[in-house]
């Protein structure tokens, strides 16, 4: 969303660039009538006479083109404001060396959805000008853009730099710790990673920031990293071979996995609908790799013949069916999400690739069992005797050690 341009803002600015206008005018009086020629079609003409601007998609005085950029960016209409701020900047100096229409052109690129020349724009504002309070807004607009790009690297490079700052500000300090944490996990840093994300969603407790509703970037950014140290931590359980205590080392990856589904689905609530498009697609992502892990599981070495191999192939794929259908769930409701909201990203087409991937698998497996010498009815029966005598025998274990202790 734009954020809005207050009343103070918008005069304060007017006010230099009538000045501006005004040494344009005195400038144009001692130089005569003589024209500048540009040295290519494509570049914007300034002529000094009439404190004109010509540019290949806007034209005007330097007050009108400002004006026009500004009326568009508030009406969203892109488009129109990148060409009325690109001919600004070329053509009139002052304004090249105005951080806020900088940072304007910057937000129309963004909302055009050219997302690495509006970066280039932020930047530019905050490495020209570290101390304008632009600098700081660009900052927290570039957090969003790297993680939209996938630009891992370059998101930890620009938390550390809001970290940095001498203005910071607590809402500051959670977008930067985020950030930070984020390209920590990503890059493998999990012990890092950790302590930034656990900082930083403690400033969120301790300020209930968001608490009341969607959640804001910093701390959605903050969930969506503590979701993904908790995916890499359940997916460092390794369960292919199946190792002595598999049931322990199972239900550990499987509580980790559910710990991460709680962080997605808070970062779900954000206000920005990309965090919760990338939080959908990651829960899904957990539930099929799950699944694909635990039918990896060859067959136990009592599977001596083809039946007894059968049966362990079916059993496996009645017991473990439902996460796989999870994650085909969780697809969906990202899909879903994005056609309700119109958000268009590489998460929705990798949503859409693994739910497609994810439909085949199951209809594959339900195909094998079919041409197997058995239902799948027979094989839930069956399941259900194995479970009660599991429970049986464990009861029984546990009351011979009662009485042992006695």
């Amino acid at each position: 969303m734009l954020p809005e341009m207050t009343h103070r803002r918008r005069t304060h600015r007017l006010a230099r660039v009538l000045a501006t206008l005004g040494l344009v005018v005195v400038g144009a009086a001692c130089g005569g009538t003589s024209q500048e020629v540009a040295k290519t079609p494509q570049a914007p003409q300034r002529i000094d006479a009439s404190n004109q601007i010509i540019g290949t998609r806007a034209e005007g005085t330097a007050r009108e083109l400002l004006a026009r950029g500004e009326r568009a960016l508030l009406a969203q209409s892109w488009q129109e404001a990148v060409d009325a701020f690109e001919a600004l900047l070329a053509g009139d100096p002052q304004a090249a060396n105005d951080p806020q229409v900088i940072y304007d052109l910057a937000l129309a690129y963004e909302g055009l959805g050219d997302r690495e020349k509006a970066r280039v724009r932020y930047r530019e504002v905050v490495s020209r000008f570290p101390t304008d309070p632009n600098a700081r807004s660009a900052l927290a607009r570039e957090v969003s853009l790297d993680a939209y790009l996938e630009d891992w690297k370059a998101l930890g490079e620009v938390g550390e730099q809001i970290l940095a700052r001498k203005d910071i500000e607590v809402a500051d300090k959670m977008l930067g710790l985020g950030a930070r944490g984020l390209a920590r996990i990503t890059a493998g840093d999990e012990a890092g990673a950790s302590r930034d994300v656990n900082e930083g969603l403690d400033l969120v407790e301790e300020t209930r920031f968001g608490a009341t509703g969607q959640l804001p970037v910093a701390a959605a950014m903050l969930k969506y990293a503590q979701g993904e140290i908790r995916k890499v931590r359940s997916e460092k359980i390794v369960l292919v071979p199946p190792p002595p205590d598999f049931l322990h080392k199972l239900e550990m990856r499987c509580q980790l996995l559910l710990d991460a589904q709680s962080s997605y689905a808070d970062a779900i609530r954000s206000v920005d609908l990309h965090w919760a498009a990338m939080s959908g697609y990651r829960v899904g992502e957990m539930y099929r790799t799950l699944h694909q892990h635990l039918m990896m599981i060859p067959p136990t070495d009592k599977a001596k013949t083809e039946s007894d191999k059968q049966l362990f192939y079916g059993i496996m794929h009645v017991r473990y069916r439902a996460l796989l259908e999870k994650g085909i769930e969780m697809m969906k409701r990202t899909l879903a999400l994005g056609e309700r909201t119109g958000v268009a990203s590489g998460w929705m087409k990798r949503a859409e690739s693994a739910k497609a991937e994810m439909d085949r698998a199951l209809e594959e497996e339900k195909a094998t069992i079919k041409r197997f010498p058995f239902t799948e009815e027979t094989l839930e029966k069956t399941l259900e005797i194995m479970k009660k005598k599991a429970a049986d025998d464990a009861a029984k274990a546990s009351g011979g050690a009662g009485a042992a202790k006695k």
